[in-house]
């Protein structure tokens, strides 16, 4: 009996423990899924988009606030988790069976799957949302039932153009004519639209037409190729033509994503274009506009990757170029930015605008004697517009290199093309101060440099400066507080002030003003003289 009772208090002991295991384990799994769901939170807190992307999938949605669902939503189609994104779409739908979001995304799902279920748009509120971006919608999705649309007379843009190139797709060319023609005589203006108006003008044979359409989008300066009527009627791949269901589908997403994205609400507007990427991978003009909208929401590895591999000859390949310059600069991917630019400037040498880009990148990365190569080509092919900032860029490098003579040289050759450039007379003028030479002649340019840019601290502070090389010291400390004003956080501008006080005989402020450059910069290039200056003055 004893040796029961034992054995039956060893399996009691054994049962505690194991119950109290599981009671620990299922509360660090909950702590495991909040945990997940706040360093979530916390990476969007701070535009991390590497762990919002790593955490967003590790998240457990049973254990989460369902107020946070839609937010969920919005990234998983933004990474482009498609599973994520139809599971919580699903679940927002269980308790929210109006939400705009997750009835578009179940739409987009069962479209790609070829699915017949209900219209989840019906579902929408249409006090809540447009209903003409859905009876644009509903148009293709009945596209292969429906022969025949029924729509008001009037023409509201969106859906007198997706009625247009409804009719266009079914051949019926007198109901398309109708509504384009209406689009014409609405005129509404818009580079995708002018684009679709081309494409028709050329489809139809209308040679006039499309010499006008084309002169339209050149001034609108998308691409920098101009290219002749021949080559766009072989080449009618690159205007994203809408020729089926998927096309116009995608079409109409890009119309919403560009609304919302004119109404500065951006997370909806890259909802809408991820998903119509997600159903036209290679749709330009959507591309473009998608890249714009992941900038301002600081997605900037993921707008990047949108625009990789565009076709050169593509009508939109010089602006997504340019946007992708942009992207490299801003996450600072120095080595990529300089190849692209070189493999460009290659294969288009007279491109002058990117050279000068190029030029720019090597001086900001302190590669002078290569950006004073490539801002050399350009001087000599004189081809550029704004020879005289080429110059002021050039001089800058010389400068830096120390090459005086010709820096000087280039300065002055730029004046002489555009004597009103302030920045020009400013580093001209300072550079002479800063050498202790043309005091009076800079002192003219930069009073003149003053005028043309009265609210730039650094120009006002060079004037300042150059009274106080003059002698000057009333009008240098006029001048140097007002730079002072305008720039507080500047250690260099500061000095100057508390030498300015000094020799005006303002002795304590001169005092506070050197102490002050030293909180401002504790590592001040000049922190010697500083601490010498506060001890001994000047």
């Amino acid at each position: 009996m004893a040796q029961i009772i034992q054995v039956c208090n060893k399996l009691l002991v054994l049962f505690i423990i194991l119950f109290n295991f599981e009671i620990v384990k299922s509360e660090v799994e909950k702590s495991s899924y909040y945990g997940n769901f706040l360093s979530w939170n916390h990476a969007k807190q701070n535009s991390d988009s590497y762990n919002l992307k790593k955490f967003l999938y590790e998240i457990d949605l049973d254990q989460i606030d369902k107020n946070f669902y839609e937010e969920i939503l919005f990234q998983s189609v933004i990474f482009g988790d498609w599973n994520n994104s139809r599971l919580i779409s699903e679940k927002i739908l269980l308790t929210d069976e109006n939400n705009i979001l997750a009835n578009f995304y179940m739409t987009v799902e069962k479209f790609l799957k070829s699915e017949s279920s209900e219209n989840y748009l019906d579902n929408i509120k249409l006090n809540e949302f447009d209903s003409n971006f859905i009876r644009a919608f509903n148009i293709w999705l009945g596209y292969k039932d429906t022969d025949e649309l029924n729509i008001e007379s009037e023409c509201i843009p969106i859906i007198c153009l997706h009625t247009a190139l409804f009719y266009k797709n079914k051949k019926n060319k007198e109901k398309s004519d109708k509504y384009f023609t209406k689009i014409e005589i609405e005129n509404f203006a818009s580079f995708r639209l002018k684009e679709i108006l081309l494409l028709n003008a050329i489809d139809k044979k209308n040679h006039n037409e499309v010499l006008k359409k084309n002169e339209e989008l050149k001034k609108l300066k998308i691409n920098f190729q101009n290219y002749d009527i021949s080559y766009l009627k072989n080449h009618k791949d690159l205007f994203n033509p809408i020729y089926t269901q998927s096309d116009g589908i995608a079409e109409v997403l890009y119309n919403i994503s560009s609304w919302y994205y004119s109404n500065n609400l951006n997370m909806y507007a890259a909802f809408f274009g991820k998903l119509s990427l997600r159903i036209r991978p290679d749709f330009n003009a959507m591309r473009l506009l998608l890249a714009g909208v992941l900038n301002d929401l600081e997605f900037d590895n993921i707008a990047l990757k949108n625009l990789h591999n565009i076709d050169e000859k593509n009508l939109y390949f010089y602006k997504i170029f340019k946007m992708k310059l942009a992207f490299l600069e801003k996450l600072e991917k120095n080595k990529i930015f300089i190849n692209e630019l070189k493999e460009f400037t290659n294969k288009f040498p007279r491109e002058f605008e990117m050279k000068r880009i190029l030029g720019d990148k090597y001086r900001k990365l302190k590669n002078y004697e290569q950006a004073i190569a490539v801002y050399s080509e350009l001087i000599e092919n004189d081809k550029l517009e704004g020879t005289s900032n080429i110059l002021y860029s050039r001089g800058i490098s010389y400068e830096q290199i120390k090459n005086w003579g010709k820096a000087e040289q280039d300065f002055k050759r730029s004046l002489d093309l555009n004597p009103n450039d302030p920045y020009v007379l400013n580093y001209l003028a300072y550079s002479w101060l800063d050498r202790k030479m043309n005091i009076d002649k800079a002192l003219e340019l930069l009073k003149k440099a003053v005028d043309l840019e009265p609210s730039d601290g650094y120009i006002r502070d060079s004037l300042g400066w150059a009274y106080f090389l003059s002698k000057k010291f009333e009008e240098s400390v006029y001048h140097l507080e007002k730079a002072v004003v305008m720039l507080p956080d500047d250690a260099t501008l500061n000095d100057h002030l508390g030498d300015a006080y000094w020799m005006s005989n303002r002795k304590s402020e001169a005092l506070s003003q050197w102490k002050k450059v030293l909180v401002i910069d504790p590592d001040y290039k000049d922190k010697n003289l500083v601490h010498k200056k506060i001890n001994k003055g000047l």
